[in-house]
């Protein structure tokens, strides 16, 4: 026997939380649909992001001309894990607060908490560690080459809308570089027109995407993001559009859930942004990521660079999975909470 509770008012708000079930096999499938629809909640609160990137027009460079876009990683210093669910919002709002749980109602997900994040902009051995550059072909195609921490080159063709579908499935190769070309609209894999007619009718070329890291995989140090907003800036200037500083950020946010990849809203700015800054990201939507430049002596630089050690511990990790851990957990807890208030009322 299901015991459970209904609320909210409309029928796509409906939820149900089980507290006991004779089948445990039902009772992780519940789980895991529960869990599908905070994913997809997170997504859409995220992908309010969008409406602040603009881009401004601009000529396009000449055919073969490299344009080039490297930068730093990022450390934090105060306030990590603000800038993400479960601190930053609070999701299944009936479920975790008194004051909802009272009122019946549901809020889907509430962003009562704003983010605040502390961090500083880092090379690794006095250099910049990831980059990506993007010219014009006179061939109607896309090229895309990564080059990873050992140097080696993959080179991937794509000739047909079909080769850029897997542009939301971040383990295949290539899937950040084609996100980035359905983000900045080169392509628009739902039109009629194939590939060559879509490069042809705009641009009268096709384009070559290159990007690298010099960094291990899934190192924490902000380098997908970061390297998103490089390869961004540069396929922007590349295809005839310039985003300023705010759209680049929010437009990395907005590549990241079409990535599915997810992770923090401030790892960008860490690495695009120069020196220490303050990331902030206010109460409610739509999403708004700021960065405010500190001015730090450099006195003060120059004895935290001879006091930090950077060290990599060799456990890489995909933001998407690590954000997935941290959720269970908080919605593990937060759950016995909600019994145990639910229960003191009846009681009482």
């Amino acid at each position: 026997m299901w015991h459970f509770w209904i609320l909210g008012k409309r029928p796509h708000c409906l939820f149900l939380f089980f507290f006991f079930s004779c089948s445990p096999r039902n009772l992780m499938r519940a789980a895991r649909h529960y869990e599908s629809a905070t994913h997809i909640l997170i997504r859409n609160a995220v992908l309010t992001a969008a409406q602040f990137v603009r881009v401004i027009a601009a000529d396009l460079p000449p055919v073969g001309r490299w344009v080039t876009a490297e930068s730093p990683v990022r450390i934090d210093l105060a306030g990590g894990w603000s800038d993400t669910p479960p601190i930053t919002l609070v999701l299944f709002s009936p479920f975790f607060s008194r004051r909802v749980a009272e009122q019946g109602s549901c809020l889907s997900v509430s962003y009562e908490h704003g983010g605040v994040v502390l961090n500083v902009a880092i090379r690794i051995d006095n250099k910049k560690p990831v980059g990506a550059k993007v010219r014009r072909l006179e061939t109607p195609e896309i090229v895309l080459v990564l080059s990873g921490q050992d140097e080696r080159e993959t080179r991937i063709v794509c000739s047909d809308l079909d080769d850029l579908r897997s542009y939301n499935q971040p383990l295949s190769p290539g899937a950040l570089l084609k996100a980035a070309l359905v983000v900045a609209e080169i392509v628009d894999l739902q039109s009629p027109l194939s590939l060559a007619e879509q490069l042809g009718q705009r641009y009268q070329s096709g384009f070559e995407l290159k990007t690298w890291s010099h960094l291990p995989q899934g190192s924490g140090l902000g380098t997908s993001s970061i390297l998103a907003g490089a390869l961004l800036a540069a396929l922007g200037v590349a295809s005839g559009q310039r985003y300023d500083t705010p759209a680049l950020l929010h437009a990395v946010l907005y590549l990241e859930q079409v990535l599915t990849t997810g992770g923090g809203w401030q790892d960008q700015a860490g690495g695009l942004l120069p020196g220490f800054k303050l990331t902030t990201s206010g109460r409610g939507l739509p999403l708004r990521v700021e960065a405010r430049e500190l001015r730090i002596s450099g006195e003060l630089c120059q004895s935290l660079e001879a006091h930090l050690f950077l060290f990599y511990t060799g456990k890489t990790r995909l933001a998407r999975d690590l954000l997935q851990s941290v959720l269970r957990w908080d919605v593990l807890f937060a759950s016995w909470r909600f019994v145990f208030l639910s229960r003191g009322r009846l009681t009482s």
